[in-house]
């Protein structure tokens, strides 16, 4: 009976000082991955690299990843590629919905969005539902990202383009 009771009692004890994960919408990491955002409208890649760690690493819609700078010059050609470029939640003008999850392990910050523009080559409207998840190392820097959504109509724009640029 004595080994029971002890046993629920550091059961007890042990449970009641987890707290679990803490999710925060208006905290600094929030804040600065809608900075992040900011800066992807102004097509400012230092703006956005200035909160990646140096050696972070991106995979996007891949299970193989590349450096930060690589993933730079991709997200830099979105704007070479597409006029009217916008990214939106819900009908009240946010970019994105963004929260950061605090674990024990550490935080993670994820945005839920509708990317929009229109090809400069088609003229076609493209839309195209993603999700970010912002792995936060050292320094409050991010240390990996995971970007997820459906880039076909974006390489079909691609495609337009550079059939015009070989005519």
């Amino acid at each position: 009976m004595k080994k029971l009771i002890l046993t629920t009692l550091t059961l007890s004890v042990v449970f009641s000082c987890y707290q679990g994960p803490t999710v925060e919408f208006e905290d600094e990491k929030s804040q600065a991955v809608l900075a992040v955002f900011d800066a992807y409208m102004a097509n400012d890649m230092q703006g956005i690299a200035d909160v990646y760690a140096e050696d972070a690493y991106v995979f996007s819609n891949s299970t193989d990843s590349i450096p930060i700078a690589e993933n730079l010059a991709l997200v830099a050609s979105h704007h070479e590629m597409f006029d009217n470029i916008e990214c939106v939640w819900g009908d009240d003008g946010r970019a994105a919905w963004v929260e950061t999850t605090t674990y024990e392990f550490g935080a993670v910050t994820r945005a839920f969005f509708l990317w929009k523009g229109v090809g400069k080559a088609s003229g076609a409207a493209v839309e195209v539902p993603t999700q970010i998840s912002y792995m936060w190392g050292k320094e409050d820097r991010i240390q990996r990202s995971f970007l997820r959504n459906d880039t076909s109509a974006m390489l079909k724009e691609l495609e337009v383009a550079q059939s015009m640029a070989s005519e």
